[in-house]
């Protein structure tokens, strides 16, 4: 399923508790651990709870090229830097949201299951 902030703008809005990223209209909320892959360094990972860095806020700014999530709920984002953001589901948490306050909502559910919600236009 493809996720409606392609051409937006990541930046990082806070990480305390959790991980919030805004992308345009739309915040994207974290909870579970994330995976930062780099197209020339290692791989970057966030625990819930621990502050971001600047090496991982800087990882995580950039124009969003795709953002989609797997048949078992793992979300995948493409920046134009090369940077790929990976959150796998988690067997009991939620592990990440999608939002946009009032019109849209997608929630991923323990063990990977997704909640959509849409209002209509």
């Amino acid at each position: 399923m493809d996720l409606p902030i392609a051409g937006a703008h990541l930046t990082v809005l806070r990480s305390d508790p959790i991980l919030v990223l805004g992308a345009g209209e739309y915040e994207l909320h974290v909870e579970g651990e994330l995976a930062v892959h780099s197209p020339t360094g290692p791989t970057l990972h966030r625990i819930p709870g621990e502050p971001h860095t600047d090496e991982l806020t800087a990882a995580l700014t950039g124009e969003v090229v795709s953002a989609a999530v797997a048949a078992g709920g793992a979300l995948g984002i493409l920046l134009e830097s090369g940077h790929r953001l990976a959150v796998e589901p988690d067997p009991y948490f939620e592990a990440w949201n999608l939002t946009a306050p009032g019109r849209y909502l997608v929630v991923c559910m323990p063990r990977g299951e997704l909640a959509i919600w849409s209002a209509e236009e």
